[in-house]
C-alpha cells in the first residue's frame, strides 16, 4: 500500500509543477490550460498506473489460482491413495464396520500381551481359532535346548520355557505369520480353496510350528492371542483375494472350546456379523469329536454362524457312520478324510452305508468329499477311481506365506 502512495504522490506533485511552470516556461499559455495540463497528466499516470496495477494483480491472482489447484490435485491424490488403502483394509464392499470389529479385537489382544497372562483353565481359556494340527508339518528347524547334564523332565522344562519365550517375543514382535496350503479339485488340480495355518518366527529366524508351541501356548494362556491373530489375518486376506478372484474359499479350524467360552465367542459372532459378507468365502471347520461332544452351547453357536451364511467342514474324521442328512441341515458342506481311508481295498472307516455309495449319499445333502494327507501320486490314481472330489496334501502343495503363493 505504501509503494502506491508514493507512485501516486510521485506523479501528483509532477502533475502540481506542469501545472504552474507551464505558463512561466511556455510564452502565451493562459495559467487555466497549464492548470488543464497538469490535470491531464495526473489522470493519464492514474490510468496508466491502474492499468499496470490491474495486469500485476491479475498474474498474482492467476499463479495463486494454478497453485491452488496444484494443492487441490495433491489433495485429490492423496485422498485417491487413503481411499484405496481403506478399501483394501475393509474390503470390496467397503465394510468399514469389519474394519473397526478388527481393531477392537487387536486392542484386546494387545491388552492381554502387556497384562502378561498366567496359565488359565482349559474351559476358560480365550480362543476363537485353533490353529490345525492333524495335518503333517513340512520340515522346519525346531527349537533345541542346550545339551547338558539335566534329566529328561529338567531338560524337557527347559525346551518348553524356550519355545514359549520365542512364542511371547513373536506375539510382541508381530512374528505370527499366515500359512495356506492349497485344496485342489480332482482330476484337474485346480486351486479352489486354502486351509490358514499359523507359524510363529523366532529372534535368529527359525520357525515353530502348532505341534510345537500349541500345548505351552495353551498352558501360558497365549493361544487365544495367537488364534485370534490368525483369524484377523485371514480375513484381511480373503477382502484382498476377493478383489480378483471371489471364488477361492478359505478353511479355518475353529475349536469347540472357544463356543464354550461364552464371553470370548460371543465376541467371535459379532466379528463374523461384521463380515458376514465373507460368508462364501470362509468355511470353518471342527473336529469330529467336538461336533460328537458338541454341547447346547455349541449347537446354538453353530445355529448362529449357519445363519449369518457361513459353511461348516467335518476334520478328524474317524467314521462315518453319523447322519448325512442331519449334518447337511446344520450347514456342513465339507467332510475331510484321511486319503488312506478312502483308497479301494483298504477297510476304511466304519459307515451304515456300501463305500460305493459313500459320494452320491454326501452330493444328496451338498456335502463335499475332500482328501487329506495326500503325498504321491498313486494315492491320487486310488482317490479318482471312488471318484473324490477334492484332494489336499503335501503332493499338491506346503503350507506357504501368502505372498508365495499364485
Amino acid at each position: 500500500m505504501l509503494y502506491h502512495s508514493v507512485i501516486i504522490i510521485a506523479y501528483a506533485l509532477t502533475a502540481v509543477v506542469i501545472a504552474v511552470q507551464t505558463p512561466v516556461y511556455v510564452q502565451g499559455v493562459d495559467p487555466i490550460a497549464g492548470y488543464w495540463a497538469g490535470g491531464v497528466f495526473f489522470l493519464l499516470c492514474a490510468l496508466i498506473h491502474d492499468f499496470i496495477m490491474r495486469h500485476v494483480e491479475r498474474a498474482r491472482f492467476q499463479r495463486d489460482l494454478l497453485k491452488m489447484r496444484s494443492d487441490l490435485d495433491m489433495a485429490e491424490s492423496g485422498l485417491d491413495r487413503f481411499d484405496n488403502i481403506l478399501g483394501r483394509l475393509a474390503g470390496k464392499d467397503g465394510n468399514m464396520d469389519s474394519f473397526a470389529a478388527e481393531m477392537q479385537i487387536l486392542r484386546k489382544l494387545l491388552k492381554q500381551l502387556s497384562a502378561d497372562p498366567a496359565p488359565k483353565k482349559a474351559e476358560e481359556e480365550e480362543i476363537i481359532l485353533s490353529v490345525d494340527e492333524e495335518v503333517s508339518e513340512e520340515p522346519t528347524e525346531k527349537v533345541e535346548p542346550a545339551r547338558n547334564s539335566k534329566g529328561p523332565a529338567e531338560e524337557s522344562h527347559s525346551q518348553d520355557a524356550a519355545i514359549l519365550e520365542i512364542v511371547r517375543s513373536g506375539l510382541q514382535e508381530n512374528k505370527v505369520d499366515l500359512y495356506l496350503q492349497p485344496i485342489v479339485r480332482l482330476p484337474q488340480r485346480r486351486t479352489l480353496f486354502y486351509e490358514a495355518f499359523s507359524r510363529i518366527r523366532g529372534p535368529q529366524g527359525e520357525v515353530i510350528t502348532p505341534g510345537q508351541y500349541l500345548a505351552v501356548a495353551e498352558s501360558a494362556g497365549l493361544i487365544g492371542t495367537i488364534d485370534n491373530l490368525l483369524l484377523i489375518r485371514c480375513v484381511q486376506l480373503i477382502r484382498r483375494v476377493r478383489q480378483r478372484n471371489a471364488d477361492i474359499g478359505f478353511f479355518v479350524n475353529v475349536s469347540a472350546r472357544t463356543l464354550n467360552d461364552t464371553a470370548f465367542f460371543r465376541q467371535c459372532v459379532e466379528f463374523l456379523d461384521q463380515n458376514k459378507d465373507l460368508s462364501e468365502s470362509l468355511i470353518l471347520e471342527f473336529a469330529q469329536d467336538d461336533i460328537d461332544n458338541a454341547s447346547e452351547v455349541i449347537q446354538k453357536g453353530l445355529v448362529t454362524l449357519a445363519k449369518m451364511g457361513f459353511s461348516f467342514s467335518v476334520d478328524h474324521v474317524q467314521r462315518l457312520d453319523f447322519d448325512f442328512g442331519e449334518l447337511g441341515k446344520r450347514h456342513f458342506r465339507y467332510l475331510k478324510v484321511a486319503a488312506a481311508e478312502l483308497l479301494p481295498g483298504r477297510p476304511g472307516l466304519p459307515m451304515d452305508i456300501h463305500p460305493d455309495d459313500l459320494r452320491e449319499a454326501l452330493l444328496r445333502e451338498n456335502i463335499e468329499l475332500i482328501a487329506s494327507m495326500v503325498e504321491d501320486e498313486d494315492t491320487v490314481i486310488g482317490l479318482l477311481d471312488v471318484e473324490v472330489g477334492f484332494g489336499q496334501g503335501f503332493l499338491f502343495g506346503v503350507p506357504r506365506p501368502p505372498q508365495s503363493v499364485n
